[in-house]
């Protein structure tokens, strides 16, 4: 025993000596990308102050500064590339622009050279690209939503097997999101009202729910009369199929059985047909027939 402990013990050794290199390595590579970013980085901000800061509050302050500023657009806000990285939508809009050369207006008399403007074109684009390296695999901030009506109703008779389940009836009406969609997290709202709303479904839910010895089951009824009824047509509908036409007692047709013991007791007997196949092209229970012939064929017993 002692010697299946030490093992033991190298063992957990080992692993933790695996799990601390295997760390060490995902952290040196993390460094290593950190370390390489930060060149890139440095350079657009040296850029940034030496050329491209210069060449916007040129062309683009008079209109873009300030509390007036155009379409919402402050270059003056944006002092540092820190500031430009908050904003990146932004800067997504001046690329389209210079794209387009709708900015500067064309009206305007001070215009930046060809190579003004395709220097900051350039580095509008190395620095939209920086971003989206530096925030790829990001998706931004992802909301706790909750399901939608329709999803919720749906969700509750999948799992009840009630189909007249409507849980949400009481409940509001969900709001679209700005693409026009029911079921955007941030459209879902929760409020303490629509929490009461939840509660009282989950009740009404649970008053379809009865309990079984071998478990639990839910009726489209919440009355033990009601569930008692269904449970009873049901039965009166299984026997329906093998009893007398147009007979309320449930008389079933004993010669129809008889006649199908008689007529396919050769087949029966030599193996050509089963129970079953009998049953099913007479119309008659699988199970009643194969009571009757096992009583007429059971060896050593007195046969009707």
């Amino acid at each position: 025993m002692a010697a299946f402990n030490t093992r033991g013990s190298l063992g957990r050794i080992e692993l933790r000596a695996v799990a601390l290199g295997a760390l060490i390595v995902v952290l040196g590579l993390s460094l290593s990308a950190i370390a390489q970013n930060q060149p890139a980085a440095k350079r657009l901000e040296q850029v940034y102050q030496s050329d491209i800061r210069p060449l916007l509050k040129r062309y683009c302050h008079e209109c873009h500064a300030g509390d007036d500023a155009e379409a919402e657009i402050d270059f003056g806000a944006f002092e540092k590339l820190s500031d430009a990285r908050r904003q990146p939508k932004v800067w997504q809009s001046v690329r389209r622009m210079l794209d387009s050369q709708q900015m500067p207006p064309k009206e305007e008399k001070t215009q930046p050279t060809d190579a003004e403007r395709t220097k900051l074109r350039k580095w509008v684009r190395s620095f939209l690209a920086a971003e989206a390296k530096a925030h790829a695999g990001d998706p931004g901030p992802v909301v706790l939503r909750r399901l939608s009506n329709a999803e919720y109703t749906y969700s509750v008779r999948d799992l009840t097997g009630v189909r007249s389940l409507d849980p949400t009836r009481e409940f509001p009406i969900d709001g679209a999101a700005g693409e026009g969609f029911t079921n955007t997290g941030g459209a879902l709202s929760m409020s303490p009202s629509l929490v009461r709303k939840y509660l009282d479904a989950g009740k009404g839910i649970a008053r379809h729910a009865v309990l079984l010895p071998e478990g639990i089951r839910f009726s489209p009824h919440v009355t033990r009369r009601d569930r008692t009824d269904a449970s009873l047509g049901e039965i009166r509908t299984l026997y329906r199929h093998y009893t007398v036409a147009g007979n309320q007692d449930g008389r079933i047709p004993l010669g129809s059985y008889i006649a199908a013991t008689l007529e396919e007791r050769d087949a029966l007997t030599a193996g050509k047909k089963t129970i079953d196949v009998v049953a099913r092209q007479r119309g008659l229970s699988p199970k009643y027939l194969g009571t009757l012939w096992r009583m007429f064929t059971a060896k050593g017993k007195p046969s009707l």
